[in-house]
């Protein structure tokens, strides 16, 4: 059988029969991955060190059919610093899910695959950055990607336009900001720095300042994409 390489980042592990795993990875190309480890849970195995979470690396399959099997893997970046930071793991771990959930087989994940990794290295690297303002940055850009960006701009009900200056209500459902008018039943709260971020986030990426009311934010943000990908998300609990 012919092998394949497939640059790719660890999404999530699941131990298997006694000593493998199954790897699920996300990948530029082929968007998400399943491919079994086999052995790699014995004290000398090779590819013990490449079958974790997080780990972004070159991995090496043969593919019978719709499976992939692991030879080898050359590890780009295993992000180790974030098994050292629970919190920090968590906010990775949270993005790790959500980019699960949106991923299929066999269909391009470019777009998604480098916002992942950026972030994930933001996380590492970046120790003075809040790091759930990154992952209100992944999720914000995350929904862009996935073609549920949204509107900011106008009241979602009447179209009226809406100045940042005085903040917003945002509608779960209509995906939006809604003018003061049209504001009724569960509608979230957004301030004015909070709407002005997200503005400045879709247009001008992930080097916007950060705001201080990061948690709020991050739940509007939470249950606006979870409610398009019809999920939840597990590690949400462990959040803000």
């Amino acid at each position: 059988m012919p092998s394949e390489t497939l640059e790719g980042i660890v999404l999530r592990v699941a131990n298997y029969r006694e000593h493998d795993r199954m790897l699920t990875l996300l990948t530029p190309d082929k968007g998400r991955v399943d491919l079994l480890s086999r052995g790699c849970r014995r004290p000398k195995s090779c590819l013990m060190s490449a079958s974790e979470s997080f780990v972004q690396g070159e991995f090496v399959a043969y593919r019978n059919q719709d499976r992939y099997t692991l030879s080898s893997c050359s590890i780009i970046e295993s992000f180790y610093s974030l098994r050292l930071d629970a919190y920090r793991m968590t906010c990775g771990a949270y993005m790790l899910q959500l980019s699960q959930a949106a991923a299929h087989p066999e269909q391009e994940a470019e777009a998604l695959y480098e916002l992942l990794t950026a972030c994930l290295h933001r996380l590492c690297d970046n120790t003075d950055e809040n790091p759930l303002m990154i992952v209100n940055g992944f999720v914000l850009l995350f929904a862009a990607d996935n073609g549920y960006r949204p509107r900011l701009n106008h009241c979602v009900h009447c179209q009226k336009e809406i100045s940042p200056k005085q903040g917003a209500m945002f509608d779960i459902i209509e995906g939006g900001i809604c003018c003061r008018g049209c504001a009724k039943g569960a509608l979230m709260r957004l301030s004015a720095s909070q709407l002005q971020w997200m503005r400045d986030t879709l247009k001008n990426g992930l080097d916007v300042p950060a705001v201080k009311e990061d948690k709020t934010l991050f739940e509007v943000l939470r249950r606006y994409v979870e409610s398009r990908l019809e999920a939840t998300i597990k590690s949400s609990k462990f959040l803000p």
